[in-house]
């Protein structure tokens, strides 16, 4: 009964997307040979304008272009969506031949195919398009296909192309995948003659790398030109009437796939596309006609009765409370607000409203010298195997063993880090654990407080947050903040779950951010000021114009809060966040052994930007093996 049912709403769901496509046909029919009938008019008066000597012959001629365009389009999707592919330029992604922002979308189309027990889709790219956005396009399981922009592969990290690849699933499993791929046919007998135009216009420009311009170059640019512009009115019926029929789909596609999924990765998405500087647009000279295919707008913003609602409308439709008192159009005003609490794990599907932790106020300056231990502790990292074994006093040992025990070891070591040989003697923490750390090897200190993190347990949401409180107070309590113990106060927070997931951002908001992270880094380099000066010349001439350079060139004394800094740039794109890491990684450490303090820095900070650390700290370890041999 189900499949019956499905079958019927499907032909009905057909039988009513040809009858409004039969009717932008004839509207065409009746504005072209209205127009026409005026220029007849002109000539003789005594014909009608809406029947006319020219009407037979021109609506036969009409009809026999669109019939043989729809016709032809028949032809060539016999293959279902591989011949979109095809006729798009599309490279078809193997797992054995990706790069890994390709093998990361095969995987998650293989994940959400088994997790909806159906027949995974062949995934392909479009090589040239650096906007944001994906289709589906096909008729049956075996033939339907899902088709990216190079910039979706390249822009969005896991969960962002989850949510991105849920919204097109949603599509397969509804039956609009095939729907769509019906109207692309039957609407291509309005989209040809401008298609045809923009081909024959493209053969009289000079391509690159051509050293000779075509001897009929003007003549190509002039009729296709007359032809586009004769297709132009069906292009914008077609457009009329898509959306009036199509326009209010999005809404409810992206409700869908939310529900679907369960989590709000798709609003992730479409911050993604909103801060990206190329939007969801594709240039190809398809984009009209797969426009109602498309997850966003494929046209310009800019044009008329576009199908798809602004980025701003449907992240409001999926969250009204995100943007309640707040402009849309600066929604990086949101990362502070605790309405922006939408961002959580895949697998998280409470409801629980989220309010964000705040820095204590008022904020710290950045601590220009480091915080270390003896040069003897500071010269060498341990390894991770032999500085988690270290023998510990039992007195820590049985501290670990309890919740309460754990946070106040927690409190102990970074009043350790902030005062070294004195501890105030109204401190809230017991002198027998800080004369017990104080006995230990100073780089085992980092590994006690990870294993103290993991024990402290769950806390209700105030206590959590006045826990944060304390630790904050105390390594800001000389009114400066070093990145090392603002990074273990990030995975403090992600171990009670208040770190906020990142907010999508672009390259140019954060760079005053960046430049305060680089300095932040270089404070607790055990370098002398000269070469630190050097050293942040060289990174911030890889990562500013010389313009920028200028602005910069002096060390910042303004408050800071790392928390923030780091939060933002956690929503930089993947590949500007690895550029960042990397360049700090080669102006700093390519040519000295690295400290304890530099690697556990380090290996926070790849953590805190969404990195696995494991990698990074054997191929560290390795290096200063080498040196100092």
């Amino acid at each position: 009964m189900n499949g019956v049912g499905y079958s019927f709403i499907k032909n009905k769901n057909i039988i009513w997307s040809a009858s409004v496509c039969l009717l932008a046909v004839f509207l065409t029919l009746f504005i072209l040979n209205s127009i026409a009938g005026l220029l007849v008019f002109y000539i003789d008066p005594t014909q009608s304008i809406f029947w006319h000597s020219l009407s037979p012959y021109l609506i036969t001629v009409l009809l026999s272009v669109m019939s043989l365009s729809v016709l032809y389009e028949f032809y060539v999707f016999r293959l279902g969506g591989h011949s979109l592919a095809k006729q798009l330029g599309a490279r078809r992604l193997s797992l054995i031949e990706s790069i890994p922002e390709e093998s990361a979308a095969l995987k998650i189309t293989q994940q959400l195919a088994d997790t909806f027990l159906i027949e995974a889709p062949v995934v392909y790219v479009l090589p040239d398009e650096v906007g944001v956005n994906a289709l589906t396009a096909g008729f049956y399981p075996r033939d339907i296909v899902i088709i990216l922009t190079w910039g979706a592969l390249q822009n969005l990290d896991e969960l962002e192309l989850y949510g991105l690849l849920s919204h097109k699933f949603n599509k397969i499993l509804s039956g609009e995948t095939a729907e769509n791929t019906h109207l692309k046919i039957l609407y291509s007998s309005l989209t040809s003659f401008s298609q045809w135009g923009s081909k024959i216009a493209k053969m009289g420009f000079t391509k690159q790398g051509q050293a000779h311009v075509h001897k009929f170059a003007t003549f190509f640019v002039a009729v296709g030109g007359l032809i586009w512009l004769i297709g132009s009115l069906g292009v914008l019926i077609t457009r009329l009437i898509k959306y009036v029929s199509l326009g209010g789909r999005t809404f409810r596609n992206d409700q869908k796939t939310k529900r679907l999924i369960q989590n709000d990765a798709i609003i992730q998405t479409l911050l993604r596309i909103y801060v990206h500087h190329s939007g969801s647009q594709i240039h190809s000279e398809y984009a009209e006609s797969i426009a109602h295919m498309c997850f966003a707008n494929s046209l310009s913003p800019q044009n008329w009765l576009n199908i798809h609602p602004s980025i701003e409308q449907r992240i409001y439709e999926l969250n009204p409370g995100l943007v309640q008192d707040l402009q849309l159009e600066n929604l990086k005003k949101l990362r502070n607000q605790p309405l922006f609490s939408l961002f959580r794990s895949l697998d998280e599907m409470d409801t629980e409203v989220y309010a964000p932790w705040s820095s204590p106020q008022p904020l710290p300056l950045l601590r220009l010298s480091p915080i270390s231990f003896a040069i003897k502790d500071a010269i060498k990292p341990l390894n991770v195997e032999v500085r988690r074994n270290m023998q510990r006093p039992e007195l820590i040992q049985r501290a670990l063993q309890t919740a309460t025990g754990s946070r106040e070891v927690m409190v102990a070591i970074l009043m350790i880090r902030q005062y070294r040989e004195f501890i105030p003697a109204e401190a809230e923490v017991s002198r027998a654990i800080v004369d017990a750390l104080l006995h230990l090897d100073g780089r085992v200190h980092i590994s006690i407080f990870y294993d103290a993190c993991k024990n402290i347990g769950a806390m209700p949401a105030t206590v959590a947050r006045q826990f944060l409180m304390k630790l904050a107070r105390i390594i800001q309590e000389d009114g400066e903040i070093g990145l090392l113990d603002a990074l273990l106060l990030e995975r403090v927070k992600y171990e009670l779950k208040l770190l906020p997931l990142h907010t999508p951002t672009s390259l140019e908001e954060v760079k005053p951010h960046i430049v305060r992270l680089i300095d932040a880094l270089l404070h607790v380099q055990q370098i002398n000021s000269h070469n630190q000066l050097e050293a942040r010349q060289a990174i911030l001439e890889r990562v500013l114009s010389a313009d920028e350079l200028e602005l910069y060139a002096e060390i910042s004394d303004e408050p800071i809060d790392l928390a923030e800094i780091l939060n933002d740039i956690a929503g930089l794109l993947l590949r500007d966040r690895l550029a960042i890491l990397s360049i700090a990684e080669l102006c700093l450490w390519s040519d000295r052994i690295i400290t304890q303090d530099e690697l556990d820095v380090l290996q926070l900070l790849y953590w805190r930007l969404g990195f696995e650390t494991r990698e990074i700290i054997e191929e560290m370890q390795k290096k200063n093996s080498l040196m100092i041999v």
